[in-house]
């Protein structure tokens, strides 16, 4: 500390730093370009890692819109009709891919609460909608949904109702919605249930592909607070030289770096907020979000702000060791020492043990999965997620860490070639370091994606290739449920018959039994239709309504209690009041399926009845079911189809059991995390331009001279694209092994065999090459601009 002559105590340390923030601002047009293009390069890492930030917010919010939807939730005890109690029923449907999802409502009193976004009720046969579906209504294409919703439109939700604004919905006034036909009696709107439990490999899933995102911008963020750094470097070498000492010069290096810093923490929340606005417009993996639900969370906001302003002082102290060990060597622009690589090979393995230690930690039971050994057990709970997750990102450093030392170790090695070879080699060896932090956070992304494809490709066998049930013969490939209508099954089955498209339609109604003394799963399941439609299943003796007739087979389940003369009632009843009890008929044993069954559920010791055999109070809340056929070549079967029944009951349900299905939040972790790695791609290619800008500004002195002197401007310029296919080249190479080897660690650890998408692997690589060619490309102008003369001025 020293005393001012007014009495004031000065810090030393507090003057260093501001003569470092001096020397940045006073730097000249060349200081504050440098200070421009750092500011833009690490406001595009602080405007992902702000959104990133944003997710625990988007959870919450989108949580709660969740909550607030949870409208048909049945609970123990049901509310008597009243002033202020709804009958609602679900209509969802999908048309082209696009969920729609649907409410039919009916006002039981005078003072019934409103859906959340909704003014007023709709009346009957009348509906309100959001502007999502309002926009697909208007679509001169899609006469097939106006078909399937055919109401006149007198309201619009909105966004307190929807989960954001490409959510197609829409509330459909009843009148003759009631418990017995699948409508649920509430006198309030939301319901909180608990989330359910992700499964562990989706929980690996999305730790790995968090961490896949975010490695590269960490990378680009140190590189961003490079930039100038030669300038810079030699400017502290000459303080160096002219008596500062080593603290001094540190202090001076940081307060350039903070400046930086600052300014790129300003430009990314500038990027951020205006991002925010239009992301109202953006659908990823079906999902959307006001601007309002998209905040970053205060605590993770004000680390990043900590963060960021200490990664740059960071890097560059950690440059520094040349300036004060060699500020001569610095000024005169020799070549630096070589590279160790001892503290670079230790990376990868610290990576590894974490990943063991992962393993070897006790994990919770988890029906998912069991433990692979004694000893080393597959991950199953979001701790172990977490530390593979920070095993990985060792694993990342240290393939970064590892490509300055091998571009150097090639180039050092290199010679001959033509003249823009030789300049490109001869660049590389003064100096490896910008062109291989240029490449560095697309390296970490290639190695991250192809371990991220490889955790894929073991992850969705178990949510891709669903087994499906084949009927050996049989024409039905679509399945109809209306609930409620089992008194009705076969005038359902009639009038659907009769719609557009439609072929041949069997109707039946299905459900499991219960007695005093049998639980569901201990008594078989019973299906009840005519003569006409049991023989489309099984062959069958004479039959004529009032028989019954059960399947018999080697895997036939227990049928304690199911003799004939048992009293039972339907399982799991959802109408009103208490089941009907009735006594099970004399069955007479028939052999095993021969006719259609898309569903798959008609198994050994099923019981099929026709219609004389069971008392109409049976049937009471049941669901019909009817299968269908539709004709060949009809365009849009599946749509047509829907349109047909929901016009009959926009209740009913529409399933195609034939069909390859997917888990849905495996597929929106898939499409999330796709969305995800492409912004990260598209983010980590635009700072790659920003710093091949300000290389070129570090090169315009040298390359100005070569100009000067004849040299082609056509040498000059595969020169450059050599100084980066060169580090791109060895860069894809070692990405691409280790991707490969944290892939097969990953699979490992998530209890899968080990399998690799080629395909995905090099169309990955492709792309990042491509990527780092099309920013090169894109900066050829600012090179022909500085081979001008007037590059040679110099301040």
């Amino acid at each position: 500390m020293s005393t001012r002559t007014d009495g004031t105590v000065r810090s030393p340390f507090l003057d260093h730093l501001g003569l470092g923030v001096r020397l940045a601002l006073n730097g000249g047009r060349d200081g504050w370009g440098r200070l421009l293009l750092t500011a833009c390069g690490v406001g595009l890492g602080v405007a992902l890692l702000l959104f990133t930030a944003s997710f625990p917010g988007i959870v919450q919010h989108r949580n709660d819109r969740l909550y607030t939807q949870n409208d048909t939730f049945q609970d123990e005890v049901i509310p008597s009709p009243g002033d202020r109690t709804v009958l609602i029923a679900t209509a969802d449907t999908t048309f082209r891919g696009t969920p729609v999802r649907g409410r039919v409502v009916q006002p039981e009193g005078a003072n019934p609460p409103l859906p959340p976004g909704v003014g007023a009720y709709p009346g009957p046969g009348r509906m309100v909608v959001s502007p999502a579906l309002a926009d697909l209504l208007r679509d001169p294409a899609n006469q097939l949904l106006r078909d399937r919703l055919p109401y006149p439109v007198v309201g619009t939700i909105g966004p307190a109702g929807l989960l954001g604004p490409a959510q197609a919905d829409y509330v459909l006034g009843g009148d003759g919605l009631t418990v017995d036909t699948g409508a649920v009696r509430i006198d309030a709107y939301g319901h909180f249930s608990p989330p359910k439990p992700m499964d562990p490999k989706l929980v690996l899933l999305n730790a790995v592909g968090l961490m896949v995102m975010l490695a590269p911008v960490g990378v680009f963020l140190a590189a961003a607070a490079r930039f100038g750094g030669e300038r810079r470097d030699r400017r502290l070498a000459a303080l160096r030289l002219g008596g500062a000492d080593r603290r001094t010069t540190a202090r001076i290096a940081a307060g350039e770096s903070l400046v930086g810093a600052v300014l790129g923490l300003a430009a990314g929340a500038g990027l951020f907020a205006a991002a925010r606005q239009l992301i109202g417009r953006i659908r990823l993996a079906d999902l959307s979000f006001y601007p309002q639900d998209v905040a970053p969370h205060p605590a993770i906001a004000a680390v990043i702000a900590v963060v960021v302003p200490l990664l740059a002082v960071g890097v560059t102290l950690a440059a520094l060791r040349r300036v004060v060990v060699d500020p001569l060597g610095v000024v005169r622009r020799s070549g630096p020492g070589r590279r160790r690589i001892g503290w670079r090979l230790l990376l990868p393995p610290a990576g590894l043990a974490v990943t063991v230690f992962a393993l070897v930690l006790p994990s919770q039971d988890n029906p998912s999965g069991l433990p692979r050994t004694a000893f080393l057990n597959s991950v199953q709970d979001t701790r172990g997620s977490l530390l593979v997750a920070f095993g990985l990102l060792l694993m990342l450093i240290g393939v970064c860490a590892l490509l300055p030392w091998l571009v150097e170790a090639v180039t050092r090695r290199a010679g001959g070639g033509g003249l823009s070879w030789q300049l490109a080699v001869r660049r590389l060896q003064l100096g490896s370091g910008p062109a291989s932090a240029a490449v560095s956070g697309v390296v970490v992304a290639i190695a991250g994606a192809i371990a991220l494809q490889t955790l894929f490709l073991g992850v969705s066998a178990g949510y891709e290739r669903l087994p499906r049930h084949r009927p050996e013969t049989g024409p039905y490939q679509q399945s109809v449920t209306f609930p409620g209508g089992a008194p009705r099954a076969d005038g359902l089955g009639q009038r659907l018959a009769g719609t557009t498209g439609v072929a041949a339609t069997a109707a039946y109604t299905e459900f499991s039994l219960e007695s005093p003394t049998g639980k569901p799963w201990e008594m078989p399941s019973v299906r009840i239709a005519g003569c006409a439609v049991l023989r489309g299943f099984v062959t069958l003796p004479d039959c004529k309504d009032g028989d019954a007739f059960v399947l018999k087979g080697p895997a036939s389940r227990p049928s304690s209690g199911a003799e004939p003369g048992t009293t039972v009632h339907a399982a799991f009843f959802r109408g009103q009041g208490e089941p009907a009890a009735w006594q099970l008929p004399a069955a007479t044993p028939v052999p095993g399926i021969v006719g259609g069954d898309p569903d798959g559920r008609m198994g050994s010791g099923m019981l099929l009845l026709t219609p004389g055999s069971v008392p109409a109070a049976a049937l009471r809340g049941q669901p019909a079911t009817v299968l269908v056929s539709m004709e060949p070549g009809l365009p849009d079967t599946k749509e047509q189809l829907t349109s047909n029944v929901m016009a009959i009951a926009p209740q009913a349900r529409t399933e195609f059991p034939l069909d390859r299905t997917l888990d849905p939040t495996y597929l929106a972790v898939k499409r999330l995390l796709t969305a995800g790695s492409a912004v990260t791609v598209l983010l980590v290619a635009l700072g790659l331009l920003v710093g091949q800008l300000e290389r070129f500004r570090e090169q315009r002195r040298v390359l100005g001279v070569l100009n000067a002197v004849g040299t082609r401007r056509r040498v000059l310029g595969l020169s450059v694209l050599w100084q980066t296919l060169v580090p791109m080249a060895l860069g894809v190479l070692l990405a691409t092994a280790g991707g490969l080897a944290m892939g097969a660690v990953l699979q490992y650890t998530a209890g899968l065999d080990f399998a690799v998408d080629w395909g995905g692997m090099l169309s990955t690589a492709a792309i990042a090459a491509g990527a780092v060619l099309l920013t090169t490309a894109l900066g050829l102008p600012q090179l022909l601009r500085l081979m001008r003369p007037s590059g040679l001025r110099y301040e």
